[in-house]
């Protein structure tokens, strides 16, 4: 018998043995046992050449496949994705009015701390995400989702505890570090849905965001006023417990890949055969698989340049959110006279913003791509153009906000601009992120890494640009200088629309990217 004929030969008997261990009466408890939660069976491909039983989904309706959980299910996740958003950005921002009363219980007088409290969160979320994003796609989503949360509750514990301006700063740096919303909430959606329904989910996921602007600062203001600025970190570590008690009863892993290979696992146990492999085995130990992982990131960002300049992109308009997040309360107390208790909600402003901006991609982020769909030509290109309305909308609430801070224009006005500087976020942010995730659909948390990291430095550094900025240019003048480097930018959406795709498909990408 040659080596072929034999290599066949033992194949094609591993697969009757699976065949009859599956259709044995005395099996059915194992096999229950085997795959309590997913039914369905797998998919047995022979490699021949490599006398290895390939292990995949059955079909396109495996309901082992993320895709294919229920849509009550899906809609739950994505409800806790909201949630975790929410606490984010609570955490981000309800410290930003308690800031005086910090400073003052620490005995300083250094006001680059108010900026500084919250831009190293930022620094801490950007150097998190290089760890986070290799971890899920090395050991799954949900395990690194979970030990994540705990460090956010230790950590955020601990900035209550502080005892010094310099251990509350550090401690605040490693809360950031924990956050794994920005890189895998978008990742998991990219996970359980298709391409054309990741729209609406993604903007509704982002309703924490919303929610955050408005009643983080308020509820810090009451909350440093009533009950002392350590009771702003109380309420996060205490709503961020009661949050990963939630997920560890509802979540389920979500990355395919992992799921394959546990599928895989599980089977060589049962059978005692190694001869099974997960289809995305690519046969390389774990240690080399998170090598890889570290790795991805790094490729991605110097093959794909369109995901670099949407990154850089991103960090610009990031920056400027952030320096108005941590300007908005001293312009509105020296400019304006608002006292502690209420400066909180001049924030309202930058949520109604974000609704309006939600509601514009949730009713036509979908419906674009499913037309272009039924038409044969959905590309991850087609969720851009809301971009361009975010590109103007930007500047000229950068503007608005500035000048008419300046003149002392009724407050009302400049709100309106922090409104639209906002609202240009949110139609920017989520269309970016919808993009790489389709781009990416394996690798989304890799690819939005390289964005994380570089609009986490912005919201870092910038910030700290603003005082000196105002203090020499003013507000009009200082803001306007922001507004024109962002009209810089509103070409390009329509350059990626038209050009993006003849791009991300060169030759050379292609070729580059291909083993991610």
């Amino acid at each position: 018998m040659s080596p072929e004929t034999s290599d066949r030969h033992s194949i094609t008997q591993l697969v009757e043995d699976v065949t009859l261990l599956n259709s044995s009466p005395a099996s059915e408890a194992s096999n229950a046992a085997l795959d309590a939660q997913q039914t369905s069976a797998m998919i047995i491909t022979q490699m021949e050449e490599k006398s290895q039983v390939i292990v995949d989904f059955e079909g396109d309706d495996d309901p082992a496949n993320p895709i294919n959980w229920s849509r009550k299910y899906k809609w739950t996740v994505i409800f806790l994705m909201s949630i975790i958003n929410l606490i984010a950005t609570l955490a981000t921002l309800m410290c930003t009015p308690a800031a005086p009363q910090i400073l003052a219980d620490f005995k300083s007088d250094d006001q680059r701390y108010y900026t500084f409290l919250v831009s190293i969160w930022e620094l801490g979320e950007g150097l998190g995400s290089v760890v986070i994003a290799p971890l899920s796609e090395t050991y799954g989503r949900l395990p690194v989702w979970h030990v994540a949360n705990v460090f956010l509750v230790v950590f955020t514990v601990a900035c209550a505890l502080s005892d010094s301006l310099q251990m509350l700063v550090a401690f605040r740096f490693l809360s950031g570090c924990s956050l794994v919303s920005v890189t895998l909430s978008p990742s998991i959606i990219g996970d359980i849905f298709a391409q054309e329904e990741r729209g609406t989910p993604m903007a509704i996921a982002g309703i924490g965001t919303l929610i955050g602007p408005i009643a983080g600062p308020i509820m810090g203001s009451f909350l440093s006023q009533s009950k002392g600025w350590r009771w702003v970190f109380w309420t996060v570590a205490i709503f961020t417990g009661g949050y990963e008690i939630v997920c560890l009863l509802l979540l389920r892993e979500s990355y395919r890949i992992r799921i394959l290979d546990r599928k895989a696992k599980r089977l060589r146990q049962k059978t005692g055969n190694s001869s099974f492999r997960s289809k995305h085995d690519v046969g390389i130990s774990g240690k080399d698989v998170f090598q890889q992982c570290v790795i991805r990131p790094i490729k991605i960002w110097i093959y794909s340049p369109i995901v670099l300049l949407l990154s850089i992109y991103m960090a610009v308009i990031y920056g400027y959110e952030y320096l108005v997040f941590t300007t908005i309360t001293e312009v509105f107390e020296t400019e304006y006279d608002f006292q502690a208790r209420i400066v909180g909600l001049v924030f309202l402003g930058m949520g109604i913003g974000s609704i309006i901006g939600l509601i514009l991609i949730g009713a036509t982020s979908d419906w674009y791509i499913k037309k272009k769909a039924a038409k044969g030509e959905m590309r991850p290109e087609d969720r851009l153009p809301p971009m361009i309305l975010g590109g103007l909308a930007m500047p000229a609430g950068l503007f608005l906000y500035g000048w008419t801070a300046e003149k002392h224009v009724h407050w009302t006005a400049p709100i309106v601009g922090t409104a639209m500087v906002e609202f240009g976020f949110i139609v920017t942010q989520i269309p970016i992120q919808t993009y790489i995730v389709d781009a990416f659909p394996l690798h989304a948390a890799s690819a939005l890494n390289v964005m994380t990291v570089l609009r986490s430095w912005a919201g870092a550094i910038l910030p700290f640009a603003g005082p000196p900025l105002y203090a020499r240019l003013g507000y009009g003048w200082g803001n306007s200088v922001l507004g024109f480097i962002a009209l810089a930018f509103v070409p390009v959406p329509l350059l990626f629309i038209r050009y993006g795709e003849r791009v991300r498909k060169s030759p050379r990408s292609e070729r580059k990217l291909q083993n991610l």
